[in-house]
């Protein structure tokens, strides 16, 4: 298993990132506010203030996304999930997708029909 983060900068498509992951079977993940470094530091280091688009406030948050998929499949599957909802994630500003492995989970993990 591992814990797929993405964390999501254009937060106007999380309700259809959403919508896509559950199209693609995937449930159970929490979803927080984050920001991004570069805006933390232009609040309190006016130097990185030249960095960071700080007159436009949506773009100081971001979504981060976590849930803990079986390798492989449904990795691939939220993958496919965020390019449908974001578009093109190699452009700068979307979306940053990456997975950890998970040696141990416990509690409840929704599986589908069929999966042992």
């Amino acid at each position: 298993m591992e814990l797929l983060v993405v964390v999501l900068n254009r937060v106007e498509f999380l309700t259809d990132l959403l919508d896509e992951f559950t199209e693609e079977g995937l449930s159970g993940a929490t979803v927080i506010d984050s920001a991004g470094m570069g805006h933390i530091l232009a609040d309190h280091v006016p130097f990185f203030s030249m960095f960071a688009e700080i007159d436009d406030p949506t773009k100081n948050h971001s979504k981060t996304i976590f849930t803990v998929v079986d390798c492989c499949d449904k990795r691939e599957r939220a993958i496919r999930a965020v390019e449908k909802a974001v578009g093109d994630i190699d452009k700068p500003d979307t979306a940053i997708i990456f997975t950890v492995p998970v040696s141990f989970v416990k509690g409840i993990i929704k599986k589908e029909k069929g999966e042992k």
